[in-house]
């Protein structure tokens, strides 16, 4: 009897040994990835309208700094979801999605700095989000907008127009209507690089082909149609067929009806 109960005793010691091991290897392969099912979850929540429960489920994977869930939960208080708008919330949820260089949490800094939304009013800290956001993802086209503004006006840079082209042009090439317009505008005048009517008047009439839309917080004044009109007369018949030709030539979405 003495031997049998140390032999139970010593089955029970392996199998706990062997349950304390599953137990310990299930606690940390769940800890590895504890955030991916809590982000997932709260964006098929957010796809659901059911904000709360996104809100709840974004909250537990920003807790594991979870960058994803950081933005997201930032964006919320950003747009008032799930609550009141609270800038000062949204700016420390994009604070620390922005530490793993999360693109659109630091564009979104970037406007809060351009705006005095949540975070002090400044221009260069602004200038300085939208560049490391551009950086981080070449495609955001109104981050490079933003930053040809700042050196079109000379806010948050040194004027300088050659750079707002620059910048600006970034974003024409993305499609954006209100870059297109500046672009060509510049281009007429000779601003920041040579004067050239035909290529004005492409990047005018591009900026046609859709409506103009701005970041938060941008007021201009552009009327495309009219800029054209204005323009049309200075070019020769010639000039005008090659720019016709090199609208049809663009991508489908982007072609003049």
């Amino acid at each position: 009897m003495p031997n049998s109960i140390l032999v139970g005793r010593r089955r029970r010691g392996v199998s706990a040994l062997i349950l304390g091991a599953v137990t310990l290897t299930c606690a940390i392969f769940a800890n590895s990835f504890p955030a991916l099912a809590d982000y997932t979850n709260g964006y098929k929540a957010y796809q659901a309208g059911n904000y709360e429960m996104a809100k709840a489920q974004w909250r537990l994977a920003a807790q594991e700094d979870d960058p994803r869930a950081q933005y997201a939960l930032g964006l919320m208080y950003y747009r008032g979801l799930a609550g009141p708008l609270d800038y000062r919330q949204a700016a420390n949820w994009f604070t620390l999605a922005a530490r793993a260089n999360h693109p659109n949490a630091i564009y979104y800094l970037g406007l809060m700095h351009f705006n005095g939304w949540g975070l002090r009013y400044d221009q260069f800290s602004a200038t300085d989000y939208f560049k490391r956001a551009l950086h981080a993802n070449p495609g955001n086209a109104d981050a490079a907008f933003l930053i040809g503004e700042q050196y079109f006006h000379g806010r948050g840079a040194k004027q300088n127009y050659v750079e707002a082209a620059h910048y600006y042009q970034i974003a024409a090439e993305k499609g954006m209507h209100a870059a297109q317009f500046m672009l060509g505008a510049m281009t007429e005048r000779g601003w920041g690089v040579e004067p050239d009517y035909a290529d004005a008047y492409y990047w005018l009439r591009r900026s046609a082909l859709g409506p103009i839309t701005l970041p938060p917080g941008v007021e201009l004044d552009m009327d495309p149609v009219t800029a054209i009109a204005n323009l049309e007369p200075k070019l020769r018949p010639e000039e005008i067929r090659r720019v016709d030709k090199r609208l049809q030539e663009l991508p489908m979405g982007q072609v003049a009806p």
